[in-house]
């Protein structure tokens, strides 16, 4: 297996690939909500508001993935993280933010943000290493998120 990988964007035929990237480590963690389910059935809704939808594929396997969602005044949200257990901690997590921050910084935005939840350390160190900084977090979309940080661009 070759052990390189690229970043693309998503195509309507990787859809399935999203639920099994994201499904395992939501179940895993018991963090799976409703609002998870509906991100996962309408990728495009990302896209038709100006965001995007960010995969990484090795040897024409998805394996890796994350949503960027415009909320307006500059602000935008990274959603939705994942990467196939079995290709975990080579560096994909990592590509992925990356991507994610020179699409957000390619739309003008002006701050990047990420909930998560305590439980997800790999998440958490990758967020860190980046330099996104803890923030007070009170306007929970996700119910089951307890931290929330942000990025400035």
């Amino acid at each position: 297996m070759d052990d390189t990988f690229e970043i693309i964007d998503y195509e309507p035929r990787y859809k399935q690939a999203l639920e099994d990237i994201s499904l395992p480590w939501l179940l895993e963690y018991d963090l799976l909500e409703p609002v998870d389910l509906e991100m996962l059935a309408d990728p495009e809704r990302f896209l038709v508001e100006g965001g995007r939808v960010l995969l990484a594929r090795r040897d024409g396997e998805v394996i890796g993935m994350i949503m960027l969602e415009l909320q307006g005044d500059g602000r935008c949200e990274a959603l939705k993280f994942g990467v196939k257990e079995d290709f975990r901690r080579q560096g994909v997590g990592r590509a992925l933010m990356q991507a994610v921050i020179d699409a957000a910084r390619a739309l003008d935005q002006q701050v990047l943000i990420v909930t998560s939840n305590h439980r997800l350390k790999d998440a958490l160190r990758i967020y860190e290493d980046f330099g996104f900084q803890y923030v007070e977090y009170s306007d929970k979309w996700f119910q089951l998120s307890d931290i929330r940080m942000e990025l400035v661009l």
